[in-house]
């Protein structure tokens, strides 16, 4: 009875040194971290696109400019002429005025919805690309999982579990902007 339960013991060590050896074995959990916002605005891609996201945006955005002016001096003349003007002029200052705000709102409206669609557009394409990065360089390097840093939320992160530099290099590398051409020659 007793070399049983010898037996039983030896037996049952056996598998538990062999469970403890297969567990050594496993690789170590690694775990990484990408600051995507930094990452697309950074690689040389995402500088240009947003630069040229920027300039499409600029004029609409000095057109909502010049018309808020234009309400915001309707506005003043409207108070200076309140108690001097007939009813009239008062009248077709308010009419200018409503006409005037209702252009602002629509033209703001829609500034916003194309700004947006644009916007989405080139975060979808970039945000494909820089996945596609991410995840060839995880599964090359053995990561368990790869992590959106949100810097406001971080009370503490190691520098080497932060890859976004790397990323930014590696999609500089594999979407290389076109060379720029040439500069014309000058003339004779």
């Amino acid at each position: 009875m007793r070399f049983e339960k010898l037996g039983v013991a030896v037996f049952a060590g056996v598998l538990l040194a062999g469970t403890g050896l297969a567990q050594q074995a496993e690789p170590p959990t690694r775990i990484a971290f990408v600051y995507v916002q930094r990452a697309l605005a950074s690689t040389e891609e995402g500088k240009v696109r947003l630069k040229a996201l920027d300039e499409w945006a600029r004029p609409r955005q000095d057109e909502l400019a010049r018309l808020d002016k234009e309400i915001n001096d309707l506005k003043g003349e409207l108070v200076t002429r309140q108690g001097a003007a007939n009813d009239d002029v008062v009248g077709d200052l308010n009419r200018r005025l409503v006409a005037k705000q209702r252009e602002f709102e629509d033209k703001q409206r829609l500034a916003k919805r194309d700004f947006e669609e644009k916007q989405q557009g080139l975060l979808r394409d970039l945000g494909g690309k820089l996945q596609e990065i991410i995840t060839k360089y995880a599964d090359e390097n053995r990561y368990t999982a790869v992590f959106i840093l949100n810097p406001n939320d971080l009370a503490y992160l190691a520098t080497t579990a932060d890859i976004t530099e790397t990323v930014i290099k590696l999609y500089n590398e594999k979407y290389p902007l076109a060379a720029k051409a040439p500069a014309a020659a000058p003339a004779k």
